[in-house]
């Protein structure tokens, strides 16, 4: 009986396995190093193997490399902010700067995932992180060894395919088809729609988050929006914000009851990498699933680079991103509502059911 050219299988074992280790390596050598305060760039750059993954390899090889250089950038950017006080204003047009480029090259790439969450949250964590002018050259090659680590990790199954396929054809998942890509998309009303909406919401969300009282990370409102708001050529209904938050609650109780146990630094190298191995096979089947795992992963190792007590980081992870969440879902309503009016579609918000 002849056996069948790929495997039929839909679970992406080999990408969430390289997105473990992508990420993982250089947190474990961090922690041995004794350097655990620098380990949010060290995950901020092994995001980088998330991106691309169903792509043939030639393509990949540019969309991971444009991904690690946007990533690498917008870290830059962040520390830049971090290094002058990060002034709020500051920080807000470096956002804004963040969120055009990124979402202009992501969608120019067709990349995914296509949103700018990745990008928007390497920028506003570095930004906290307290760093002083003499940290620079450790942290530039952390940064750069992360990135050039995770980029290699990406395309390593290239190797692993050239070798296997032959021998097992039927091991190995099929790729996907070559995008087609046209910098002609940057001109297009659409794009420049998609980005003022992620602009609205991100400042509207961040103002409003600063504001409340007694409540801190208003950073978080703004990755809520983001992650929320969809990106050109996608169709979401409001049932993603209503994932963000279920599966941020769920995410952040487990986070928290991890923290409260004191677990040692190796510990959150191995929550690191079991939480970006499962949020990498849940993130196309369900995303509130998906963040139940990749939540203890961002709360456990940001919280290497930036110690402070679970109970109140769980109030305001969930508190802001509740308050992500309603921005998002106000700004898909509005955008309906004028798309109805005017009689043509407005950027992301087209075929976005709201109801």
């Amino acid at each position: 009986m002849q056996k069948p050219p790929h495997s039929s299988r839909t679970v992406n074992l080999e990408g969430a396995a390289r997105a473990a280790i992508a990420g993982g390596a250089p947190l474990a050598l961090l922690i041995a190093l004794g350097l655990p305060q620098y380990a949010a760039f060290a995950m901020f750059a092994g995001f980088t193997a998330v991106f691309g993954q169903t792509e043939p390899y030639r393509q990949r090889a540019v969309t991971t490399g444009v991904a690690g250089a946007l990533q690498t950038l917008c870290m830059s950017a962040g520390i830049g902010v971090g290094l002058v006080g990060s002034p709020l204003w500051l920080q807000a047009v470096g956002l804004v700067v963040v969120l055009v480029v990124a979402i202009g090259t992501l969608s120019a790439l067709r990349a995914v995932p296509a949103q700018p969450i990745f990008p928007v949250f390497a920028f506003v964590v570095s930004a906290l992180v307290p760093l002083r002018p003499s940290d620079l050259p450790l942290v530039a090659a952390i940064i750069l060894g992360s990135v050039v680590w995770a980029w290699l990790v990406a395309m390593s199954g290239a190797v692993v395919r050239r070798v296997g396929h032959p021998r097992a054809p039927h091991a190995f998942r099929p790729l996907g088809d070559r995008k087609h890509r046209d910098l002609a998309v940057l001109r297009t009303a659409a794009l420049w729609e998609t980005v003022a909406l992620n602009v609205v919401g991100a400042l509207v969300a961040g103002a409003v988050a600063e504001s409340v009282p007694g409540l801190g990370h208003p950073y978080w409102a703004v990755i809520a929006v983001v992650s929320i708001l969809p990106a050109l050529r996608q169709r979401h209904t409001v049932a993603r914000a209503v994932q963000r938050l279920v599966g941020t609650v769920g995410g952040t109780v487990i986070a928290v009851g991890i923290l409260l146990l004191e677990p040692g630094l190796w510990w959150i190298v191995v929550i690191a990498v079991v939480g970006q191995f499962f949020a990498e096979i849940f993130v196309a089947r369900h995303y509130a699933v998906c963040l139940l795992f990749l939540t203890p992963l961002a709360l456990a190792v940001s919280w290497l680079s930036l110690p402070e007590a679970p109970e109140l980081l769980a109030l305001d992870r969930i508190a802001q991103t509740t308050l992500g969440a309603l921005v998002s879902v106000a700004l898909l309503v509005v955008g309906r509502v004028i798309e109805r009016r005017r009689g043509r579609a407005l950027g992301a918000t087209s075929t976005i059911r709201t109801v």
